[in-house]
């Protein structure tokens, strides 16, 4: 089974996801994917693995043990804890896998100047406002780094994702967000919940800030914690 999917990046431009999946006596032997900025590339690219994988016959194993790609992973990593994973980590594992060459790479030779590069990308990616958002991107990358090997085989090197961490602090590149610094005042509480309500009441099919700001206050949940609430009944 071979695809071309079509694909909005958040920049608006178009992405093609080249993708290559093989089936053989009811079960799957292989599945590869890569992105491209043009269609016509993403085919030639199809055209060429396929031949190639054709060559390799009934014998796969040497495919498999080269594609161990930071794709593969985090694909892997997206199966696997998919339940268990906010939506925004799931967004910037599936940018980075989309978007961006360091996905393609061979797990074995992604170095730390290679993520400090990829980082380097996303503080110029329109959209990213700030280093904290930077870091957020490069933490979400580090959990897939820290179980591919001894989860699922794939040998990315957990140490030169640390060391680029590092490195990207140093920069400037990345950053914790700031602390803050004092609690909202009664009179801005009350301000905030007083347009809240009014915008409710207008238009009775918006959120109910008013309760969500109260609710988040008192249970001192963050924005991602309440969303995963579920309600018995």
């Amino acid at each position: 089974m071979t695809q071309i999917i079509e694909r909005k990046r958040a920049d608006g431009s178009t992405a093609y996801l080249a993708q290559i999946a093989v089936k053989r006596k009811g079960q799957w032997l292989h599945r590869e994917s890569r992105t491209f900025d043009r269609k016509s590339t993403a085919e030639a690219w199809h055209i060429k693995r396929m031949k190639e994988i054709k060559a390799l016959g009934d014998d796969l194993s040497t495919l498999r043990r080269k594609n161990r790609t930071l794709s593969t992973a985090i694909d892997k990593y997206l199966a696997d804890t998919n339940e268990r994973i906010g939506k925004t980590k799931k967004q910037v594992l599936e940018t980075i896998r989309d978007e961006y060459d360091i996905s393609e790479m061979n797990a074995n030779d992604i170095q730390s100047a290679d993520i400090v590069d990829f980082l380097r990308l996303v503080s110029a990616r329109d959209g990213v406002g700030s280093p904290a958002t930077v870091l957020n991107y490069a933490s979400h990358l580090a959990a897939v780094f820290r179980i591919a090997k001894p989860a699922w085989g794939i040998p990315l090197n957990r140490l030169a994702m640390t060391e680029a961490m590092e490195a990207t602090k140093r920069l400037g590149i990345t950053r914790k967000s700031k602390s803050r610094n004092r609690r909202p005042t009664l009179d801005e509480l009350d301000a905030l919940l007083t347009l809240f309500e009014d915008k409710h009441v207008r238009r009775p099919s918006s959120l109910p800030m008013h309760r969500v700001v109260g609710f988040a206050l008192f249970s001192t949940r963050r924005q991602e914690e309440i969303t995963r609430v579920a309600w018995d009944g």
